[in-house]
């Protein structure tokens, strides 16, 4: 009788550690912001064009990731996404500021 105790005991504290999982919102809006931020300032696309495409496809990612109940995945993937929205900002800000 003791094992299916255990056993009862480990599954309703699987459930309860499953449920307290929280999709990232905070990342996902701040991912969505940074590409936004992005896209706004003005230039020519070149690498940054590639670094946005990238950061959309990570935000797509994340998303389904979301849907699946993937949280850490989501997290990880909406990340990756900010941090290519960044770089896609910085490489246009750059150009905006080079000498001609």
């Amino acid at each position: 009788m003791m094992p299916s105790v255990k056993r009862l005991l480990f599954f309703l504290l699987l459930i309860l550690a499953s449920c307290a999982l929280k999709p990232p919102v905070q990342e996902m809006s701040d991912a969505r912001s940074a590409i936004k931020m992005a896209h706004a300032l003005p230039g020519q696309q070149g690498r940054a064009d590639a670094y946005l495409k990238s950061a959309e496809s990570a935000l797509d990612e994340a998303a389904d990731a979301i849907r699946n109940e993937h949280y850490d995945r989501a997290r990880r993937k909406a990340l990756e996404a900010k941090r290519k929205a960044q770089q896609a900002a910085r490489i246009k800000q750059s150009r905006q500021s080079a000498p001609e």
